[in-house]
């Protein structure tokens, strides 16, 4: 598919702050923490903090061709639920456009089943949130992707378990938002970058 032209974040872009020097306290292929030093436009003398490291990751909201919402129901061991979300996962390699396509595309079919539409489907960048900036420096880079099909049942990866897939009106939806049926980040985040876009 043609790679859709869209920003990506650069840390420290923003005049002023730097990271003056770190050091590692734990790492391992999915999570890190460092001791970090800063300094911020308003503070020149060093800030110590502990940053949690995570790789960056993409959250999908699939909408099927006749409007409704792909979700998918997925256990979450650190908080032992199972939660109603939109797929997401991280990005293994450099963070390009490109390998968020790639991404994409594999969380489309692994989580829920879907792929684009061979022939309309596309991808829109509704750019990215930070789940929880206090502690981490994880992003999420959001997207739709429109019209999507269903070609398979869910195929997880071994670390993953989903229980069931469903299909949601926007309506459907921002009842399930209000009643508290939706408590992760990345489907809030999401869901309100949609509507403050005006998108259904």
């Amino acid at each position: 598919m043609q790679i859709p032209d869209f920003e990506l974040y650069q840390p420290g872009a923003e005049d002023g702050w730097e990271k003056t020097r770190s050091e590692v306290q734990f790492a391992n292929p999915h999570v890190g923490v460092e001791k970090a030093y800063f300094t911020t436009p308003s503070r020149k003398k060093e800030v110590p903090w502990m940053v949690v490291k995570r790789k960056a990751a993409v959250a999908i909201a699939p909408v099927l061709e006749d409007g409704r919402f792909v979700m998918v129901h997925q256990e979450r061991l650190p908080v032992m639920q199972t939660l109603w979300e939109f797929p997401a996962g991280q990005i293994d390699t450099e963070v390009t456009r490109e390998s968020l396509i790639y991404t994409i595309q594999n969380e489309l079919r692994e989580e829920c089943g879907c792929a684009l539409h061979p022939d309309l489907g596309t991808l829109q960048s509704l750019g990215w949130f930070f789940p929880s900036q206090g502690f981490t420096d994880e992003i999420v880079y959001l997207f739709t992707a429109k019209p999507v099909c269903v070609v398979s049942r869910p195929e997880p990866d071994g670390s993953e378990h989903i229980s069931d897939v469903r299909y949601v009106s926007a309506g459907e939806l921002r009842g399930m938002i209000a009643a508290n049926a939706i408590t992760n980040a990345l489907t809030l985040a999401l869901f309100a970058r949609i509507a403050a876009q005006g998108l259904p």
